[in-house]
């Protein structure tokens, strides 16, 4: 991941998503995590499209908290937090849609496209499909 290559927005919310896995002792940082973080930006992006996609946010922030309460904690000095293999993914599939999309940044929304893509089967992917969060209905949404 070439942070220099996303968006303001998108950096601040890759790390909040650090900052949460390391204040809840998650050696791991996770979709879950980003996802939770894009929810909390203050006049961002991703709470509004998820707004006038007809989601309760408040459920959506709700679940994705109970989901991060599951994960794993590491105890002890020294321990180093990366990107999980599937945020890793996540990631991977942000960038290349900002390359097909012809941006020159990764921005918060290609971020959430990116986490509610089929292919993704994190806890935080699933979650996003199963209320309704799903990569035609979020297009449909940015393009109006």
């Amino acid at each position: 991941m070439n942070i220099q290559k996303y968006t303001e927005k998108a950096q601040e919310a890759v790390l909040a998503a650090r900052q949460m896995a390391e204040e809840a002792n998650n050696n791991q940082i996770e979709p879950a995590h980003l996802l939770l973080a894009l929810m909390e930006q203050p006049e961002g992006v991703v709470p509004q499209v998820i707004a006038r996609l007809g989601v309760d946010a408040g459920s959506l922030v709700q679940a994705v908290r109970s989901d991060l309460e599951k994960l794993p904690k590491v105890y002890g000095a020294g321990g180093q937090v990366y990107l999980s293999s599937a945020l890793n993914e996540a990631t991977s599939r942000a960038e290349k849609l900002t390359s097909h999309m012809k941006d020159e940044y990764v921005s918060t929304e290609h971020l959430l496209l990116a986490l509610a893509d089929e292919t993704d089967k994190s806890p935080a992917g699933r979650l996003l499909r199963d209320m309704g969060v799903t990569v035609d209905r979020v297009l449909s949404v940015l393009a109006q």
